[in-house]
């Protein structure tokens, strides 16, 4: 089929990153990161009373650069915390846009894409995908156990990422990144590990279970949390911003900007510090921990993501990590054209089109 071009998604939790491309997917015509208002992020009630706003945002940009809609053949977002879903990629229906609002699942930025997608591609008759959901994996049944019965083990991670920098990586070696194990590690406003084998991430260090990030708790002593929840003073939506968007550097510091924690540390405040050596500390034992899932055989480890921009943050992750393995650093995100890509690959039936 004739694929034109290809409008992808890539919501986040105060921003909206969007990019057309053409040529099957190999030539950005543009691309941009609209950063939102973070009061009028934070006055929605949940992730998705966020659509109509973040869809007009969109379109708003598109019109402003006067781009043709007409030229578009598919709409691509990101995929959400849906548990059941796996990886590759879905066309988007009715059906799981609800299952993307509905607030049974966590609370995340990702699960806009979806929504976003296929608000913009009905009107215009084109199909809408999602491609590597956060939770697109293949856990071990061991890795689902969590320690009470009625809870089982899903972890959300940032997929999209992690597979394409694998694939980048080992396509410069000329290797097939299936055929290798090795721990990924993705660091933005929140902090995810995955360990892969075979092709597949067979465990995680997860959002709500991981390391605390700029913005994420991480996992935090349950006794605690506990006496947290039940205090009378906070609300379950005050849980969840703590859980994600006001917990981690922001909770300590007031700030999820990693650039400014650094400069607060180079005017000598040491309560930064101390904080920012914890969040390295923790992230350090998540690889660690994946480790052991692939029984001390690591071919490598890939730290990336928008703040292993950082050499500072990098360097101090060595420190504790080499031993386990080589480390290599693969700063910022291919998600935009890893989306692209995939939307591409569905179209021309290189991959099976899943439904939801």
């Amino acid at each position: 089929m004739k694929i034109k071009d290809v409008l992808v998604i890539n919501p986040g939790s105060t921003s909206t990153k969007i990019a057309v491309y053409t040529d099957e997917a190999r030539e950005v015509v543009f691309e941009t990161n609209i950063v939102h208002d973070e009061e009028k992020i934070n006055d929605f009630p949940n992730v998705a009373a966020q659509r109509v706003y973040r869809t007009e945002t969109v379109m708003e940009f598109l019109k402003s650069k006067n781009y043709d809609m007409r030229n578009l053949s598919a709409v691509v977002g990101r995929g959400g915390m849906v548990p059941e879903l796996k990886g590759g990629g879905y066309k988007v229906n009715e059906k799981l846009c609800t299952r993307m609002a509905s607030a049974d699942i966590p609370q995340h930025a990702s699960s806009l894409g979806a929504l976003i997608a296929y608000a913009i591609a009905k009107p215009l008759g084109l199909p809408a995908y999602i491609y590597d959901s956060t939770m697109g994996y293949d856990l071990l049944d061991i890795a689902k156990i969590t320690g009470i019965a009625e809870v089982e083990r899903h972890g959300g991670i940032h997929l999209l990422n992690s597979r394409a920098q694998a694939i980048k990586y080992y396509k410069a070696k000329d290797q097939d990144y299936r055929n290798k194990q090795f721990i990924v590690c993705h660091m933005g406003g929140g902090i995810t590990a995955n360990a892969w084998k075979a092709g597949k991430v067979v465990d995680v260090s997860s959002y709500d279970d991981g390391p605390m990030a700029p913005e994420r708790s991480g996992g935090i002593p349950l006794l605690l949390f506990k006496r947290l929840c039940f205090d009378g003073r906070h609300t379950e939506a005050d849980i969840d911003k703590l859980i994600s968007g006001r917990g981690g550097l922001f909770s300590y510091l007031g700030t999820k900007d990693c650039r400014e924690v650094e400069r607060m540390i180079a005017n000598g405040d040491h309560y930064a510090k101390m904080v920012y050596e914890a969040m390295v500390l923790q992230v350090a034992k998540a690889i660690a921990g994946l480790s052991c899932t692939l029984k001390g055989k690591v071919d490598v480890i890939i730290l990336t993501g928008g703040i292993a921009h950082s050499h500072k943050l990098t360097s101090m992750i060595k420190e504790y990590c080499e031993h386990i393995a080589p480390i290599v650093v693969l700063p910022g995100e291919s998600e935009l054209e890893a989306l692209a890509q995939g939307a591409v690959r569905m179209m021309q039936g290189e991959e099976i089109t899943q439904e939801y």
